[in-house]
């Protein structure tokens, strides 16, 4: 009787050895997955209208929130009333586009407007004095500007799409969001009593504070005495800066004056114009500086002399 063949259970290295090549090829299967998303992220990251060095350094999730803001932040410029027409449609300033034929047909005065456009907006920054956002109803940032790391040591990258409140003091959480036009839950507002005798330098109360999150949004009318949609109204911002400018780990705060204006999405009803849900809110913040002693009272018993 001849002898027979091993069988697979029989035979434990040839098992082993298929089983090395099916990790092998998952190993390779997973691999080019990896590859095909990180291509795509990186063309995705090219398209965010950021300098081409901070989009190169920037991880997934940070991509992510970035081009959902993005996309919310036209929306907002679309919807809102009056509109904000984007004029300079095209590609993000990091991309590459031969532009050198259509720059030859154009007159030395289109160019020179057209520099300058391209440079107002960094101009108008500069002369501010102070930082620019916007917020949605929600009060999440959907653009600041990235002036803010002067006043307050924070990034622009980091911020945008972040909750307001998550730098706003825990004392200041309702004047945000009345001046947001947000309802709080019941109770949020119980903080603001308590904190409000910190200062603008106290920074342990950040890990307690809890972001609020939006009950209704309704009608600025309804939420205002005086009919406006301007607001003008004083808040202490999370700071990772001293009073040298110098980046400290423990954040403390700012008192922030901020000054701007609700926004609002305008539908049409029957023909004519009815403003409906608040849109956001979009500022303009400017950084009181820290109050300073010019004088002290001494008594009898006291005397000042210097080095």
């Amino acid at each position: 009787m001849a002898p027979t063949k091993p069988s697979f259970q029989q035979d434990p290295s040839r098992r082993e050895r298929l089983q090395a090549l099916r990790k092998e090829k998952s190993r390779d299967a997973a691999r080019s997955r990896r590859g095909k998303e990180n291509f795509e992220f990186y063309e995705l990251a090219k398209l965010l209208p950021l300098p081409a060095a901070i989009t190169s350094q920037l991880d997934k999730a940070s991509i992510i929130r970035l081009t959902i803001s993005y996309l919310k932040m036209r929306d907002f410029a679309n919807q809102g009333d009056p509109p904000w027409n984007l004029r300079m449609e095209g590609p993000p300033p990091n991309t590459s586009v031969k532009v050198i034929g259509a720059q030859r047909r154009r007159s030395p005065s289109a160019l020179a407007i057209e520099v300058f456009e391209a440079h107002l907006g960094s101009h108008i920054l500069q002369s501010l004095d102070g930082f620019v956002f916007a917020l949605n109803q929600e009060g999440k940032f959907l653009y600041i500007s990235e002036t803010v790391s002067i006043y307050l040591g924070l990034s622009q990258v980091e911020l945008t799409g972040s909750s307001v409140f998550d730098y706003v003091h825990p004392g200041d959480h309702v004047e945000m969001a009345e001046q947001l036009g947000m309802k709080l839950p019941p109770g949020r507002g119980l903080l603001s009593q308590g904190t409000a005798e910190d200062g603008a330098s106290s920074a342990s109360s950040s890990s307690q504070s809890e972001t609020p999150e939006p009950v209704e949004s309704t009608s600025p009318s309804l939420l205002t005495t005086d009919n406006t949609l301007e607001r003008s109204f004083f808040i202490r911002m999370k700071s990772t800066l001293t009073k040298r400018g110098v980046h400290i780990k423990s954040s403390g705060y700012k008192v922030i004056h901020i000054t701007g204006r609700l926004r609002l999405r305008v539908s049409l009803s029957h023909g004519r114009t009815v403003p409906s849900q608040i849109m956001g809110l979009v500022v303009v913040a400017h950084a009181l500086p820290p109050p300073t002693i010019n004088e002290v009272r001494i008594d009898c018993h006291m005397f000042v002399t210097r080095d």
